[in-house]
This record gives C-alpha cells, structure tokens and sequence, in this order.
C-alpha cells in the first residue's frame, strides 16, 4: 500500500504542474481555441491520474533502496569472504559503510518489527479517504436515482418524444431514451450509466425551449459525458489530498458544458445562439441545492453562466486546437519522465501485458472493419454493372473526418448515395433535408446539349466552376456530369451560415451520382418536368404577391408578411430595417425579355428600389417562389446592395 501511495504522489505532482500551466494559459486558450481541446486535455490528464506508472517517488525509490541494500549485503559478503582480489578503493568503502550504517539498520529493524512506520500510516490515511470519497459520491447517486425512480413520472408528451427522436436521428444516437419529470429536480440532466434518462424539472417549456434543453443533455449522452464525470471522480478519489485535482475536476466539468454548447449551436446563426442564451437564462433562477457528481446536471454560478453566455454568442471563428492537446500529451509525457522514469521489471512485465491487451481489444472492431471493406471490393469486382444498396461517405469538416452510412437513391436514369435518416424527396428529382428545408439537392437532365453550352449557361445564371452563386442567405452549386449526347447537372443549396456544415457534405454526396447503366443515354420521358415557363396569370399573380409583400416589408407589419411565406420557409421573420425613404421600386424578372424559366419548382425575381440613405445606388430585395397549393409563395428573401 505504502508503494502504491508513494506512485500515486509521484503522478500528482507531475500532473499537478501541468494543471497550473493550463490554468495560467486558460483566457489564451478560451480566446482562440474551442473549448473541445481544453475538453480533451482534461480527459486525458484524468486518464494519466489513474494509470500507476512508476516515479521517483514511487517504485523509483523503493526500487533504489532495495539496490542500496543489496549492495550494501554484497559487500559485507565480500569483505569477510575473500580480500585478495578486492582492490584498495573498494576495500575502503566496504570497511566504512558498515561500520556508519549498522547502527540505523538495526534500530530501523527494530522499528518494523516491533509496529508501523509513518509512511504507512500516511498510505493508510490515503486508502481510507479515497474509499470514503468514492462512497459517498455513489452513495449520493444511489440515494438521488432510487428518489427518482419512486416519485419521478414517466412523460409521455407527444411534443417531447417527437423532439426525441429528431435530436436521435440528428445525433446519431441508436439507444432508447426515456424521459421524465421529477419535481425536486433543480435542472435538465441526464442519469444512468447502463439505461440513460432524460430528467427535467416540473416546469413549462416552450418548443424553443424544450428542443435546446433536449439537444443539450443529447449531445452529452451523444459523447459520453456521464462517464467522464466518472472518471473525474475516480481520479478526484485517489488524489483527493491535492488541491490542484480539485481544480482539474472543476475546470473540466466547466469545459465540458463549455464544448457541450459549442456542439449545440454548431452550424447555427446568431438568432439561435442567441435563443439559446435565453434559455440557459430562464435557468438561471434554480439553484442546484441537491446535486451528485453522476450526472449531467450543471449550474456553475453566475460568472460560470456569464462566460458559456460570452463563448456561445462569439462570432468569431476559432483555431484547430490539435497542436495544444498534442503539446500537452507530450509535456505530461516528459514531466513524468523527469519526475520519475525507472521501474522494476515486474511492473514493467505488467505494463507490456497491458499494452497486449489494448492492441488486442482495439484490435477487434479493425477485424471487423477490414472483411468489410474486402467485401466491397469483391462485389463490385465482380458486379461491374450492379451499384451497392449502401455505402459508408467520409466528410471532412474542421480538419477532422466523419463517416456516415449512406444508402443509394435511384431516380430516372441515375442514382445517387444520401446519408441515412437525413433526406426526403421532395418531387421525383428534388430532396430536401429533414433537420433544415433550406438544404436542397435536385437533379436536371439536359438532353442532346454539350458540357460546354450548358457551363455557359449557368455562368450566364451566376453559376461559377468553384464557388457557384449567393442569392439572399442561400448558397447555390452546380456539378455538372456529362454523357455521350446528355448533359446532368446535380445542383444544390444551403445557407452561407452552414459552409462548415453542410459546405462539405453536399459536394461529397454530388460525387456519387452517376448513371444507370441500363438508362444511360436513353430519353427520359418526361423532359419538362425539371423546366417549365411562367404564363402570363402566373406573371401577375408574382407581381401582386410582390407588390402586398413589399408593402408589409417596408412598413415592418410582420403578420402581413407572413401571409405571402411558403410552409417551408425557415427562419425569422423581420421587416425592413433601413432608415430612410423608399422610392423607385421595380420588378425585375418579369419582363417579356426575361426568360422566365421555372427550375425545379422554383422562380426567382427581385424588387428593385432606392433608400434615400444610401446615395447613388440600387438595392435588391430578391425572393424565391415555389408553388403551394397552386398559389406562388415565398421561400425565402432578403436584401442586398
């Protein structure tokens, strides 16, 4: 035991050092970095708390004095065996030491025979609070779930579980999740290691509300949050006599709400991050009175509140933080080296064995992985003409890659790979994504035309080879795909707000389409499905939906507004905010010149006007018209110069 102490001081001290470095360089780091790679340097200084290498202070100097008196009884032997061969420097150390050294040997003898030393009363002081610590953290988590289990409700709010299930199908999260209301819960929280539970307070939530507390405990459950609370805890226990683990505990859990609402609002404008804030504010007012440490329940305070309120609303991109969490592993690495960097062989047997068996375990699922891909390989080896079902798409996003299952969507004459859970089809060449209707992918065929006609024909319409073109808050793309006499144009849209996001899966998913070998080249039997003109009621009927829209929009009467918007427009409604006079409007893209082309269901047309504050210049307030319930409606506008 007195061993097993003096390693585990060895590590807490080298640890120690390096958790008042991050501490020093934390408002450098929360400045440039996401709160993720603090996140991660945590989990791994937790890791390294529990993993009993040797140190100076551990098996180092056990190790040491068990060679000093070993040297000490080799000598003695020597001295009274055999002096001739021992020359004179030798002759004198073995006549010195003994004579200085066995006065203490045999006092401390004396000592271990007769009772303990202090060394290990300190490891046994040790070995008590660890087991006290650890007890009254489980007891704690006992006492709450079997409270819970007794006097919690099950809900089974059909608002609820809906949201559930859209978070599960946006989070990839497979496992079931029940959810229930307890009235001495003072926050949302998620509890349970084997069956997790969503626990939230007896309160009223609006949908905003519900659909951002659920996100939030998800994305926990989503990284395994709950078990990181674990082993803080276990490393908190067996260094529960230093202070600056204390400290780790503390700042990580914060860091890990910190991350937490990063992954939240990923991807997201400021009008969300912003609701966001607003509901973590409405949070406020509960004091978490009752808390145990396994869970995901989190207060923190209001300066804690304050700093997740200033790291949620930042606009500011910040940097890839994989250099700080490999510096960190490597200053650990070294400061444990220094600290202590020897151990007896037995120990190291056991650490080699170790190794052995994480190669071994993380070795299964490559087993499993490899046959796989070799399966892949030999099917479309040997079915040259037959596309697989379901493929896995690699996306890089933030430096980092994410694999999605994708399954193969057949349309006229093609296919296409779409991620799994994520898409639904609009129309026969249209789909549209579950979790944003903004996000768009369709497919047009253009018969007996050339690559490069059809180039320059989207050049012509804004399109560009590498950035395509910007209309509003939408981000429109074109790949083109080319055939013997047929040209198909895989075009696709998403929100500017999104380019990390979607920006890098939509290209991927373009890559896959191609054509079905028994269609290709052959007509497709409904050519104008993709492309139609407007007649001239439907002319009139755009200009008189522009006319009452602009009306509404430039005197800032949102429920006017709301009437000319389509089912599925996204985002907030807002009026004009320009503060001058409005003159000279006109109607561009209904003239007889224009062209008056519908693709894919959608005409764009734009409102052109003057605003006496902005002097010798146009604005543009442009729309996109979709057809519902054979009335034109807006999808979406906005304005620009």
């Amino acid at each position: 035991m007195a061993s097993l102490f003096l390693v585990i001081l060895g590590i807490s001290v080298s640890v120690g050092l390096i958790i008042i470095v991050l501490i020093s360089l934390s408002p450098l780091l929360d400045k440039r970095y996401a709160a993720k790679w603090k996140y991660l340097i945590w989990i791994f200084l937790a890791l390294r708390l529990l993993v009993p290498i040797s140190g100076i202070n551990g098996q180092l100097v056990i190790g040491g004095a068990q060679k000093q008196n070993q040297t000490v009884a080799g000598s003695k032997e020597k001295y009274t065996g055999d002096l001739t061969g021992v020359t004179v420097p030798h002759r004198r150390i073995v006549v010195e030491i003994p004579a200085q050294m066995t006065a203490p040997i045999k006092a401390q003898t004396e000592k271990n025979d007769t009772g303990i030393t202090m060394l290990d009363i300190v490891a046994f002081v040790w070995i008590v609070g660890s087991l006290i610590f650890i007890a009254v953290h489980f007891i704690s988590y006992f006492y709450y779930k079997r409270q819970l289990i007794k006097n919690g409700r099950m809900i089974e709010d059909v608002k609820a579980l809906s949201q559930i299930e859209k978070l599960k199908c946006e989070l990839h999260i497979r496992r079931s999740i029940h959810v229930m209301e307890y009235y001495e819960a003072e926050s949302p929280m998620i509890i349970g290691f084997i069956k997790p539970v969503v626990v939230l307070p007896k309160e009223q939530y609006s949908l905003e509300e519900l659909f951002f507390i659920l996100k939030h405990e998800l994305v926990h459950l989503k990284r395994g949050d709950i078990y990181f609370k674990l082993l803080l805890v276990i490393a908190n226990a067996f260094h529960w006599f230093n202070p600056l683990i204390w400290i780790l505990h503390k700042e990580a859990i914060i860091d890990m709400e910190l991350s937490c609402d990063e992954r939240v609002t990923k991807d997201t404008g400021y009008a969300v991050r912003k609701a966001y804030t607003e509901t973590l504010l409405s949070m406020l007012h509960k004091r978490c009175s009752r808390r145990t440490a396994f869970t995901t329940q989190f207060y923190g305070g209001k300066k804690i509140m304050k700093k997740r309120f200033k790291n949620i609303l930042i606009k500011k991109g910040k940097k890839n933080g994989i250099c700080i969490l490999i510096c960190a592993v490597i200053l650990t690495i070294s400061l444990g080296t220094l600290v202590g960097c020897a151990t007896t062989e037995q120990p190291a047997g056991k650490e080699n064995t170790g190794n052995n068996g994480i190669q071994n375990a993380s070795g299964q699922p490559e087993e499993k992985t490899v046959p796989t891909g070799q399966m892949s390989d030999k099917d479309s080896a040997n079915e040259d003409d037959t596309l697989k079902n379901t493929t896995m798409l690699t996306f890089s996003k933030e430096g980092e890659e994410e694999q999605k299952q994708a399954t193969l969507a057949v349309g006229d004459g093609y296919s296409i790979y779409l991620p799994d859970n994520e898409w639904k089809q609009s129309d026969s060449h249209t789909w549209t994504a579950i979790v944003n209707e903004q996000v768009q992918l369709w497919i047009t065929h253009y018969e007996g035309k050339s690559i490069d006609s059809v180039a320059q024909n989207l050049e012509e319409h804004g399109y560009t080879a590498e950035e395509g073109y910007q209309d509003g808050d939408l981000v429109y793309h074109a790949s083109l795909k080319g055939s013997e006499q047929d040209v198909w144009v895989i075009f696709y849209s998403y929100p500017v707000e999104f380019e990390e996001g979607w920006g890098r899966e939509l290209p991927v998913i373009a890559d896959t389409f191609a054509l079905s070998a028994e269609t290709n080249g052959i007509k497709s039997d409904s050519p104008d499905t993709a492309s139609e003109y407007l007649k001239d009621e439907d002319c009139q009927e755009i200009r008189n939906l522009v006319d009452g829209f602009a009306t509404a929009y430039f005197n800032g009467n949102i429920d006017t507004m709301q009437k000319f918007l389509a089912s599925t427009y996204v985002g907030e409604v807002d009026g004009y905010e320009g503060i001058g006079s409005i003159s000279d409007l006109t109607v561009k893209g209904l003239s007889d010149s224009d062209d008056k082309k519908i693709e894919n269901g959608r005409y764009f047309v734009s409102l052109e006007f003057r605003d006496s504050s902005y002097e010798d210049m146009f604005l543009y307030l442009t729309f996109g018209l979709v057809k519902q319930d054979n009335n034109w409606k807006i999808q979406f506008y906005g304005v620009e110069g």
